[in-house]
């Protein structure tokens, strides 16, 4: 009998610690494994090779190779399509496109399994600013990785200090302005990618009447436009829904 006790109660602590490790060590861990950011200040070399390739007659014989700053990222994973960047945020991170929309929800940059996961691009997504409307998905994080920090724009005075984001893919730095923002729930059409004849102008609008703020963006079925999202719990099953049309000069 006391044998028996006494297996009842190491099974009961061996749970309680798979436990605590799952919901509170892992999944809101503080600290998030990412490459070093990949807006880099441009340094002294830099600026003398340009100034060199500016002054110089280009031959065959004094051509300089400038390797693609993207490339290390597809060394690290050729799954990278892009770095995103939010001013005095946390967000601040490369972006992936799986197979599916499921891997990256649970494996990190470096496709190791993570429950944090990492911010990945709707796999629908052509990405290099070929599609009408790009999507970005990542975890709300109790302690501020990944999208936590996007609940911000719930707060007006933020929104209008940080309306614009940058998200560069691997061959150009694209700068995009919010024009709505609202919670809801996971309703898959705020999260289309394909339109026909007047469906994306209609799309627009009904983004535009869904947002808590009023805001003046204008945008129009021309451009093309980004949407962030995360959880957000004020909803039952909700999704917070940021949606950015690209302002590239």
């Amino acid at each position: 009998m006391k044998k028996k006790y006494g297996l009842m109660i190491l099974s009961s602590l061996l749970l309680v610690q798979i436990f605590y490790y799952y919901n509170v060590v892992s999944a809101q861990r503080k600290d998030v494994k990412v490459p070093e950011s990949a807006l880099v200040q441009t340094t002294a070399n830099d600026k003398e090779v340009k100034k060199t390739m500016a002054t110089t007659k280009i031959t065959e014989e004094n051509r300089l190779f400038v390797r693609n700053e993207a490339a290390k990222y597809y060394d690290l994973n050729p799954d990278y399509m892009g770095w995103l960047n939010i001013a005095d945020t946390a967000i601040d991170y490369p972006v992936v496109r799986g197979e599916d929309n499921d891997y990256y929800l649970k494996h990190n940059f470096y496709k190791e399994e993570d429950v944090l996961g990492t911010i990945f691009m709707d796999y629908r997504n052509a990405g290099m600013g070929l599609d009408k409307h790009t999507i970005l998905y990542g975890h709300y994080a109790k302690y501020g990785q990944m999208f936590k920090d996007l609940d911000r724009y719930l707060s007006e005075d933020f929104l209008s200090e940080h309306s614009e984001f940058i998200f560069s893919d691997p061959f150009t730095k694209r700068t995009y302005k919010i024009f709505s923002v609202h919670p809801s729930d996971a309703n898959v059409d705020f999260i289309n990618v394909t339109f026909e004849d007047n469906e994306f102008s209609n799309f627009i609008d009904t983004l535009k009447n869904e947002s808590i703020f009023s805001l003046d963006t204008p945008v129009s079925a021309e451009d093309n436009i980004l949407t962030l999202v995360t959880c957000n719990y004020d909803v039952n099953d909700g999704r917070l829904f940021i949606h950015a049309v690209e302002i590239t000069e």
